[in-house]
């Protein structure tokens, strides 16, 4: 078995609501870092459109870097050729891939808690270093994070002191088995067809965990807090009732479910407020993160700036 780690990066940003100790950089640096720590990792770069110089010559010292083009795809067409990878590459089905965005922090310890769980959790087929864990027992918390009625966790697992618990869905930074990943990209492809810039990676989770998503008057309305009350709305809905059949038919065919698991406390946050997670002091990691890459004599590693930067914190 071999854990692959597919990085996706776009070379330019958005207008997210981020952290002030937030950069592509230090999200790099800390991707690099928790995977040179791990054993055995097998590191690729696919870069969506030009990178930044001092960032690419990071990619090619610690994996091998795929240019998809020369200009910028976007984020669906980077994803799909991610999930492609697998079979492009010839991958065994016994491996795993970490798939990565490329705004998220890790801690060092990160990739070796992935990979005590790959080769302990059996049961375990799809994996997550970051997520929050609510309680899904109030109605109220259940209608806000859009949950179906079939809904229900299945029993923690343990590593070692460490938790993981099955949550419904993530999004597109998550680890597979390779076999459950082949078996399952029907269902990522299904649910990237109703819209031409999202997929709906919230629903995808359900199918390939086995959970209908939409009962009754949902398969008009969707999830909760799904439908918008507009012209635009009915419009929306009428187009989408006939996908959403077809996903509730997608669920009952899948042959068992496979499960996701996510890391808690989390060892990863998505730098952007207001979901960072708060299980760590991230800050301090931003500060550890950027002492290493000083160590190793990284680019873009900047000593006075690294001053300033542990003054702020």
């Amino acid at each position: 078995m071999t854990l692959r780690a597919v990085y996706r990066s776009y070379g330019g940003e958005n207008t997210k609501n981020r952290p002030p100790y937030y950069s592509k950089a230090l999200a790099l640096l800390s991707f690099v870092r928790t995977t040179s720590l791990a054993s055995e990792v097998d590191v690729v770069f696919v870069n969506d459109g030009p990178i930044p110089g001092d960032r690419l010559e990071i990619m090619h010292r610690f994996g091998r870097v795929i240019q998809m083009s020369d200009r910028p795809q976007g984020m669906r067409a980077s994803y799909r050729f991610a999930l492609r990878l697998a079979d492009q590459e010839g991958w065994s089905d016994d491996d795993v891939v970490s798939f990565h965005e490329d705004d998220y922090l890790y801690s060092a310890d990160a990739f070796s808690a992935l990979g005590e769980a790959i080769a302990q959790l059996t049961d375990a087929s799809y994996f997550s270093l970051y997520g929050d864990r609510p309680d899904y027992a109030d109605p109220d918390v259940r209608s806000y994070h859009s949950l179906p009625r079939a809904w229900a966790p299945a029993p923690d697992l343990t590593v070692g002191d460490r938790r993981w618990f099955n949550r419904p869905s993530i999004t597109s930074t998550f680890a597979a088995r390779v076999g459950v990943l082949r078996d399952d990209l029907p269902i990522f492809y299904q649910c990237m067809r109703p819209f031409r810039r999202r997929y709906l990676d919230h629903e995808t989770c359900l199918l390939y965990q086995a959970c209908v998503p939409y009962s009754g008057i949902e398969l008009l309305t969707g999830l909760p807090n799904d439908f918008e009350p507009s012209l635009r709305g009915v419009v929306r809905t009428l187009v989408l009732a006939p996908f959403r059949i077809a996903l509730n038919v997608r669920a009952r065919r899948q042959p068992e479910p496979h499960r996701l698991y996510v890391l808690t406390p989390n060892e990863a946050t998505h730098l952007e407020h207001p979901v960072i997670s708060p299980d760590q002091d991230w800050p301090a990691v931003a500060t550890e993160v950027l002492r290493w890459a000083e160590t190793q004599r990284l680019p873009g590693v900047d000593p006075v700036r690294l001053r300033k930067f542990d003054r702020a914190q």
